[in-house]
């Protein structure tokens, strides 16, 4: 049995293709997408052979807008019912202020991290050292501390590109939680 509910896809896009306000808007890559998985299990499913599949699917990567989603779709799931709501997204200076925070205390976890395990590395090679009378051997210790603290250096300086994950993140979660939310406040759910 599939993943695909019928009655849950037209939620999974940002906003409905179905609505005809939103039928000439333009799609972004998260709804070709979730366009594309709608697809792929349809395929999965036997309900799309490999040639309607590649035909569906290559149409899909070229759409552009919103209403182009539900010819590909209309004979995959049900297309008529209430459009769903768009997804409403959490306010974007709140967002953005959880996402800073959320890359502060991974960078900062980062170096505590780092500097432990170098720590504990170091006191584990002077004590084998001294157990010989001081007979230093090779310092391994360096090797972790590179590859530990290459880490920690690279969550600082690539400041934009884990901010951008945690905004991603952050952004699938609010939507998640809309969508639970909006089924609790649905009649007989």
């Amino acid at each position: 049995m599939s993943a695909l509910d019928p009655s849950q896809v037209w939620t999974r896009f940002s906003r409905d293709p179905r609505d005809p306000v939103a039928a000439a808007l333009r799609a972004g890559d998260a709804d070709r997408a979730v366009l594309a998985d709608v697809l792929g299990e349809a395929f999965s499913d036997g309900r799309l052979d490999r040639a309607e599949y590649d035909e569906r699917s290559d149409v899909a990567v070229r759409a552009r807008t919103y209403g182009e989603f539900v010819p590909l779709l209309q004979d995959l799931v049900p297309t008529s019912g209430p459009a769903a709501a768009p997804v409403r997204s959490a306010p974007s200076a709140d967002l953005e202020q959880r996402a800073v925070a959320a890359y502060e205390r991974k960078r900062r976890d980062a170096w505590v991290e780092a500097t432990t395990i170098t720590l504990i590395c170091v006191g584990i090679w002077t004590a084998i050292s001294l157990a010989g009378g001081w007979n230093p051997h090779f310092p391994w210790p360096l090797i972790v501390a590179v590859v530990t603290f290459a880490d920690a250096i690279d969550k600082t300086f690539s400041r934009e590109k884990y901010l951008g994950k945690e905004r991603a993140k952050l952004e699938r979660k609010a939507r998640r939680e809309l969508r639970d939310q909006d089924r609790k406040e649905l009649p007989g759910s």
